[in-house]
């Protein structure tokens, strides 16, 4: 037997983790979706129509400047946004799909991920404080200590269990027991 493969007993705030993961995933998704049929149909034209009919150049390159300059985003930009939401997308997907089939691995997965975002959650809401990043923030660190909070209780009953005189140890030893 593989260790890790075969689902364990549930952890009551597991299943609503995996279920946010898995939303997070479709919504991420979504809009991955949503880039991507952006990229596949080019919007030149279209905007080449409403320039001409507002009696503007479309070939100018102040225009050019000022869509640049209002939209904030390119061709290849767009891309690498497209990429990474789907990238984000499948990960949370597994997460959340491990998370509620009762998957070991799924805990460690979500904290090594949802653990490493947090220094990137900080910058940005030391960059730009609102409510939505700081709830993010809180949500994601609230995870991250649930999960291993559960993964050390978990080893602990692995223990006791191996090891019946050692109820109260919090590891086990290195080497022979």
């Amino acid at each position: 037997m593989i260790v890790g493969t075969n689902p364990r007993p549930r952890h009551p705030g597991l299943r609503i983790i995996g279920a946010l993961k898995l939303l997070s995933g479709a919504s991420a998704l979504l809009v991955g979706m949503g880039v991507f049929r952006f990229l596949a149909h080019d919007p030149g034209p279209h905007a080449e129509r409403i320039l001409i009919h507002f009696g503007l150049d479309p070939n100018n390159h102040f225009i050019h400047s000022a869509i640049s300059s209002i939209t904030g985003i390119d061709h290849a930009k767009l891309r690498a946004l497209e990429v990474g939401t789907f990238f984000y997308a499948t990960l949370h997907t597994i997460e959340g799909t491990g998370l509620i089939l009762g998957y070991h691995w799924a805990e460690y997965l979500v904290v090594v991920a949802t653990g490493s975002l947090v220094p990137f959650e900080l910058y940005e809401l030391a960059r730009k404080l609102t409510l939505i990043r700081g709830g993010i923030l809180i949500l994601n660190v609230a995870i991250v200590i649930y999960l291993i909070a559960v993964l050390r209780r978990d080893h602990r009953a692995r223990v006791a269990a191996e090891h019946p005189g050692r109820e109260g140890a919090d590891v086990a030893p290195m080497g022979n027991p």
